[in-house]
């Protein structure tokens, strides 16, 4: 479920930074947003800065290795397949059933 604009310019998202993580090491980012809620009780001067520190990270990561988008194959028109002029028929049946 690919968005078509980048993290950081979405509206529902601050930054993008849980989201990015967990498309970066395969998690789901409500885990990563659950645990910073959590921390932010406890000590929100330092979950503040390494959300910070996470999302430089996260833009760091995007701009030196920018993901490759695929080639969208079912755009491009697919020349069919050209008959062969091969007489063996791997359909047939063994000789056995062709008694029965």
């Amino acid at each position: 479920m690919p968005h078509s604009t980048p993290l950081f310019n979405r509206s529902d998202t601050l930054f993008g930074v849980c989201e990015g993580l967990g498309r970066d090491f395969g998690f789901h980012p409500n885990i990563l947003r659950i645990a910073l809620g959590i921390g932010l009780m406890w000590n929100p001067v330092f979950v503040i800065g390494a959300y910070a520190a996470m999302g430089v990270a996260v833009y760091a990561a995007r701009f030196l290795f920018p993901a490759v988008v695929p080639i969208d194959t079912a755009a491009h028109e697919l020349t069919p397949a050209k008959p062969t002029n091969d007489v063996t028929n791997d359909t047939a049946l063994p000789a056995d059933r062709l008694a029965a």
